[in-house]
């Protein structure tokens, strides 16, 4: 093994944080590094699958301490092990290897403190309880030591207690000394069964759920020593533990999984920023479409029933676009604004498949909302736009004025004559995207509009008169300052829109920043607070993270929806999803010109549009999960008595991760409602992605574009 880091250096200008996680098995811990399971492990590098020095606690950490630490799994010569720390008393004549720390005392501990270091340990497992003698020896080693019941294997919160302890004395201690740390975490080690829900014994799932646990405290420990300098860290397990394979249960005995523990070292560098990048999932719905797959025997004929009696949406998809913007990754075409007959060809489509729909539709079905979007719907030429309408009234019975409208547009295609015919229909919503009033930030996204062509559309909304306007801002542009977000937000509160949508910068995979290696803004996290506080102190509510509304505007209401998550949605066109009780479908997801094309050329080709042939059937796990991510990142949270009267049961039982939250400060629990606080809205986009399943999350990370 290749010496990869040169200890003398680190032992001079570093502090030294050691994380043991007792008992965890290398199989779990790599699994949920795959899965994104372990967010906060996984920003820090691969797990190393290594040997252990020993299949208990107490001989694995006497190993450690003196310098004998997990070596990886295929060294088979004790000279070719890494080695950070190497005792003089190691063998006769032995030279200790260059980067290596040499030390003389005992452990590598006790020299540490005798070259300055302050050394805390913070036990967890009966080892470390110094009310025993055989408890008293390991922490001898540290200058200061302590344990608690509080941070035993048997308490639920077990390492939100020994993190809150560290971050206590680490705020205590002296900053001009270095500080030695380390922390026994005993959560994952036996007993771990009541990290599952109704669990009564010990399993490989309840070992998971406890790791998961664990990674969801490490964060503060990380970000404290971020704040107290550049740190370099030990992250490992000791052992791992069996739960009944081969007839083997626990550890202290020598079988594979209690052999091979996961290993890895890395730095903290002083004043990281952003050490959980909370930018990680928009969750506007769920389950995601790239985990949709192919079906077999759907018809929606056995399925629109569901429309009875429930509050139903209508969506228009218009997949053109002059321009593909450059973090755009919907489902859209640019270029087709002087290809009118390929658009033709398309709403004459979608009038077929809105027939269809319509007379397979049980009688008594009626919609509560219509949206159209895209793309950009008004690049459509006025006879094609004026004809959606038509589509919508004849087949679905949506009158002008009747039930409110939504039709998003771009500055270039918000043309006078387009928004007159908006009018005459009873369109009450219009969401333009600005992203931007600064030239050069719309250049970097690559949007071909001009800041005086935005305003001039603005002008337009406004002199023709729409009871709701929207505008759409991003921030986290590259080299976007405070300063030009607020002449952005500024410029657009002087439009005085009902709703501001402001959206962090995305760059995803197959879009053209992607492409071209642009990274969202290291500020954005303080780009976002900056456009939040001065929204809410010019007369706007935050409703999500995104979404904010003007208070006292005659369109917004507050308008709980207890139902929210099990609305239906029944859209038209290609590249839009419906929503259909427990069914969702939708085109195969792709976003690539010539994925984008081929499935509307197959679309315009199609004569069968009740057969369904991709989506996704929600269990009553997967719903749940929807309805909580559809309420808690939203408006009030999730209504308490209405979750319980649909799945009988309590959503902070259901998701536990809930009450960690609001240990956290990030969530807040009454007699009513669960909802975010303030912080937590602003992670909105990091803790929503804890709903999501493993069966969603694995088909995400396995998706590829599929041909059906």
């Amino acid at each position: 093994m290749i010496q990869n880091i040169n200890m003398d250096k680190i032992t001079e200008n570093y502090n030294i944080l050691f994380v043991c996680i007792d008992s965890l098995r290398f199989d779990v811990a790599y699994e949920e590094e795959k899965s994104g399971g372990t967010p906060v492990l996984n920003k820090y590098g691969n797990w190393r699958k290594c040997q252990a020095p020993g299949n208990f606690t107490y001989p694995s950490h006497q190993a450690m301490f003196a310098g004998f630490f997990p070596v990886d799994e295929e060294i088979n010569e004790m000279k070719k092990r890494e080695k950070l720390f190497f005792s003089a008393d190691t063998g006769i004549g032995r030279k200790a290897p260059e980067g290596t720390f040499l030390f003389s005392q005992p452990t590598w501990v006790q020299e540490l403190a005798n070259i300055g270091y302050e050394t805390y340990c913070i036990g967890g497992l009966s080892f470390f309880d110094k009310r025993t003698k055989l408890g008293s020896v390991m922490p001898s080693y540290f200058k200061y030591s302590y344990w608690h019941p509080s941070f035993g294997c048997k308490v639920k919160d077990s390492t939100k207690n020994q993190v809150d302890f560290a971050l206590k004395k680490l705020s205590e201690a002296d900053n001009s000394k270095k500080i030695m740390m380390y922390i026994n975490i005993s959560a994952v080690h036996y007993p771990n069964y009541f990290y599952g829900k109704d669990e009564k014994k010990d399993s490989v799932e309840t070992h998971r759920l406890a790791l998961r646990y664990v990674d969801s405290q490490l964060g503060r420990l990380f970000d404290g020593f971020a704040k107290k300098g550049n740190t370099f860290v030990i992250c490992c397990s000791d052992h791992g533990t069996c739960y009944g394979e081969d007839g083997m249960w626990y550890h202290g005995i020598n079988h594979p999984i209690v052999n091979i523990v996961p290993y890895k070292h890395f730095i903290i560098e002083e004043n990281t920023k952003d050490t959980i990048w909370p930018y990680i999932q928009y969750m506007y719905s769920y389950p995601h479409k790239t985990a949709y797959r192919n079906l077999s025997g759907i018809n929606l004929k056995d399925w629109l029933h569901c429309l009875k009696g429930s509050n139903n949406s209508l969506y228009f998809h218009i997949p053109f676009c002059q321009y593909k913007c450059g973090y755009c990754n919907l489902f859209s075409v640019a270029g087709m604004e002087d290809n009118i007959s390929f658009m033709q060809e398309y709403i004459c489509t979608m009038e077929k498949h809105a027939r269809q729909i319509a007379e397979a539709m049980p009688d008594g079905i009626f919609f509560n909302e219509m949206s159209i979007g895209g793309g950009t719907p008004l690049i459509l030429p006025i006879h094609l736009l004026a004809q959606v309408f038509d589509i919508a009234e004849r087949h679905f019975g949506i009158k002008p004025g009747i039930v409110p409208v939504s039709v998003e547009t771009s500055p270039n295609q918000t043309e006078d004559e387009k928004l007159q015919l908006l009018k005459k229909h009873g369109v009450s919503r219009i969401s333009i995207g600005i992203q931007s009033f600064n030239k050069t930030e719309l250049e970097k996204l690559r949007r071909f509009h001009s800041p005086e062509c935005a305003i001039k559309a603005l002008g337009n909304i406004k002199a023709v008169g729409f009871p709701c306007l929207n505008i759409d801002i991003i921030y986290g542009i590259p080299g976007q300052t405070k300063d030009t977000l607020l002449q952005s937000l500024k410029q657009a509160v002087f439009f005085e829109p009902e709703e501001l949508f402001v959206y962090p910068l995305y760059v995803k995979k197959g879009t053209g920043l992607y492409k071209t290696g642009i990274k969202p803004s290291p500020d954005t996290m303080e780009l976002y607070i900056c456009a939040r506080d001065f929204l809410m102190s010019n007369g706007y509510m935050q409703k999500s993270m995104r979404c904010f509304q003007r208070t006292g505007s005659a369109c917004i209401q507050e308008n709980y929806s207890a139902l929210c998550g099990f609305n239906n949605t029944v859209s038209t066109g290609c590249g839009g999803r419906s929503y259909i009780g427990n069914l969702h479908y939708c085109t195969p997801y792709t976003i690539e010109y010539t994925g984008c094309l081929k499935s509307l050329s197959d679309y315009i080709k199609q004569e069968d549009f009740l057969t369904v042939k991709h989506g996704f059937i929600l269990s009553k796990d997967e719903q749940k999960r929807r309805y909580a991510v559809k309420h808690i990142l939203y408006g009030s949270g999730i209504l308490r008595k209405d979750y319980k009267e649909h799945f009988g049961s309590d959503a902070e039982q259901d998701f536990p991760v809930i009450k960690e939250w609001c240990r956290q400060g990030y969530a807040n629990i009454d007699d009513n409602f669960i909802s975010l606080s303030k912080d937590g809205i602003a992670l909105s986009d990091y803790l929503g992605v804890a709903f999501i399943s493993e069966d969603v999350r694995e088909k995400m990370e396995n998706w590829k574009p599929c041909i059906i």
